[in-house]
C-alpha cells in the first residue's frame, strides 16, 4: 500500500478489517427488522427469521447482550407476567404459548435495536415499507377503477392504512435528515405522495388521524429541537398547563371529538360496533377484575363469549378478532394488575422518548417520539401495541432502546481559512440535528 492509502486506513475512511463484525451485524440487525415487516405476508417463515437473527447476534456478543437485556429488563416485564398467567388462565396451553412468543419478541427487539443506530433503523424500515408500496400499487389501480378500499399486499384495508402511515412517517424522517443518503432522500420525496395516495385508498379513518396527528407532533419535535434549551423547557410546561387545563372542559372536547368522527369521519355513534365489544368487555373485566382470564385466553375457538361475539360481527373465519382497544383488552386478559403494568410500561417509554428529544433533539428520535404519540392516541380504537411479532412492538421497544442511547460525539471542526479573515481560522459550524450511532457495549 501507497503512503496515500496508508493514510487513509489510518484515518478510517477504508474499511478496516477489525469493522467486519461490526458490519456484519449491522446487516443482521436490519435483515431481522425486514424480516419482522414481512410477518404479514409469509407469517411464521418471517417470525423464525427475525427470531434467528436475534439468537445470531446474542451468539456474536454474549456479554454485550446479556447487559443490554439487563438494561432493558424492565421491558420483559410484562411478558413475564402474561407468562405467569398461565397459572389461572381460562386456556394455560394458549395463554403460555402467545406470553413465550412475546416474551421472545421483546427480548430479540432489545437484542436488534441495540446493535443498529436510529437512523439505519429508519432507513431500513423506509426501504422495506417502499416494496410494501410497490406490491400494493396493482391493487391501487383496482381500487382507482372500483372505488372498493385497497387491501393491498396484506388483505386488509386497515393493515394497509397503517402501511401507508408508516411509510409517510419514515419517508419524512429520511426526507428532513441531512445525515440520510442523498438517494434514500430522493427517493422519500418519490415516496411521500405515493403514501398518501395508498392512505386514501385504503379508506382507513384511523390511519387518516394518524397521519394528521404523525405531521402535526413530528413537526413540532422538529421545531422544538430548533429553540435553546430555555425555550424548549418554556413551550413544554406551557404544553403541560394547556393540557391540565384541558381536563377542565373534558365534555366539551369530547363532544367536539365526537362530532368530528360522525360528521368528517362519517363514523357512527356505536364506532362500528366497538362500543358493544366495550360494554361487552366490562362485563368480563367485572367476572376477573385482577388478574384477568389469561393473557390472549378469550379470542379462542371453543369459548362461548368468543364464538358469539364472532357470530355478531360476522367473522366467520373464528380468528382475528379483538375488542378494538388496546387497555381494554389488556384488562380482560391480565386484570388490573396487568393493566397497571402495560400503562406504567407505556408512560415510562412515552417520557423517555420525550425527555430525549427535548434535551437532546435529533431527526431519528423525532421519529420515535412521534410514533410512541401516535400509538397510544390509536391503542384507545384499536388493539396491538404490545402483541408478539409484532413490528408496531418493536419500534416501542426501539424508542425505550434509542432513547437510553449514547449521544454520538461530534466530529472535531477543522479550522478552514476565512476569505474575509485575513488568514485567520474559523470553525465549521456542526449540524443541528448531529447523527445518533449507538454500538453494542
Amino acid at each position: 500500500m501507497n503512503d496515500r492509502g496508508a493514510r487513509l486506513g489510518r484515518g478510517r475512511l477504508l474499511p478496516a478489517a477489525a469493522d467486519a463484525p461490526m458490519a456484519f451485524e449491522g446487516w443482521l440487525a436490519a435483515v431481522a427488522l425486514v424480516a419482522l415487516v414481512g410477518t404479514g405476508l409469509f407469517g411464521t417463515l418471517s417470525a423464525g427469521a427475525f427470531i434467528l437473527a436475534a439468537l445470531i447476534l446474542i451468539a456474536m456478543r454474549p456479554i454485550a447482550s446479556g447487559r443490554a437485556l439487563l438494561r432493558f429488563s424492565p421491558l420483559l416485564v410484562l411478558p413475564i407476567f402474561a407468562a405467569l398467567s398461565s397459572l389461572w388462565s381460562d386456556a394455560p396451553e394458549r395463554t403460555l404459548r402467545a406470553a413465550l412468543q412475546l416474551l421472545l419478541t421483546v427480548f430479540a427487539a432489545i437484542i436488534v435495536c441495540h446493535r443498529l443506530s436510529a437512523r439505519a433503523s429508519i432507513l431500513t424500515l423506509f426501504g422495506s415499507f417502499v416494496v410494501v408500496a410497490i406490491l400494493a400499487v396493482p391493487g391501487a389501480v383496482s381500487s382507482l377503477g372500483s372505488g372498493f378500499p385497497l387491501l393491498g399486499p396484506f388483505e386488509s384495508k386497515n393493515q394497509m392504512g397503517i402501511a401507508a402511515q408508516l411509510l409517510l412517517a419514515l419517508a419524512l424522517a429520511v426526507i428532513v435528515d441531512r445525515d440520510q443518503p442523498g438517494v434514500a432522500r430522493w427517493a422519500a420525496l418519490v415516496a411521500a405522495p405515493v403514501s398518501v395516495l395508498l392512505l386514501v385508498l385504503s379508506q382507513s379513518s384511523g390511519a387518516l388521524v394518524s397521519v394528521a396527528v404523525t405531521v402535526l407532533a413530528f413537526g413540532a419535535f422538529l421545531l422544538l429541537g430548533r429553540l435553546p434549551m430555555a425555550m424548549r423547557l418554556a413551550v413544554v410546561a406551557l404544553l403541560l398547563l394547556f393540557c391540565g387545563l384541558a381536563l377542565a372542559f373534558l365534555p366539551e372536547i369530547e363532544g367536539a371529538v365526537a362530532d368530528f368522527r360522525q360528521n368528517v369521519l362519517k363514523k357512527d355513534a356505536t364506532l362500528t360496533g366497538r362500543t358493544y365489544l366495550w360494554a361487552y368487555a366490562d362485563q368480563l373485566i367485572q367476572d376477573r377484575p385482577w388478574l384477568g382470564h389469561g393473557y390472549y385466553a378469550f379470542w379462542r375457538q371453543g369459548n362461548i363469549d368468543a364464538e358469539g361475539l364472532w357470530r355478531w360481527g360476522g367473522i366467520a373465519s373464528r380468528t382475528g378478532f379483538n375488542f378494538h382497544n388496546a387497555f381494554v383488552e389488556m384488562q380482560v386478559d391480565l386484570g388490573g394488575v396487568g393493566l397497571a403494568v402495560f400503562v406504567a410500561s407505556c408512560v415510562v417509554v412515552g417520557l423517555l422518548g420525550c425527555y430525549r428529544q427535548i434535551t437532546r433533539p435529533t431527526v431519528p428520535m423525532a421519529f420515535f417520539a412521534t410514533f410512541v404519540i401516535v400509538t397510544y392516541v390509536r391503542s384507545f380504537a384499536e388493539s396491538g401495541l404490545i402483541a408478539p411479532f409484532s413490528l408496531v412492538t418493536l419500534l416501542w421497544v426501539a424508542t425505550a432502546v434509542h432513547a437510553l442511547a449514547p449521544a454520538q460525539k461530534a466530529p472535531a471542526s477543522r479550522p478552514t481559512r476565512s476569505r474575509r479573515s485575513n488568514g485567520r481560522g474559523r470553525r465549521v459550524r456542526q449540524p443541528r440535528f448531529p447523527a445518533q450511532a449507538y454500538s453494542a457495549r
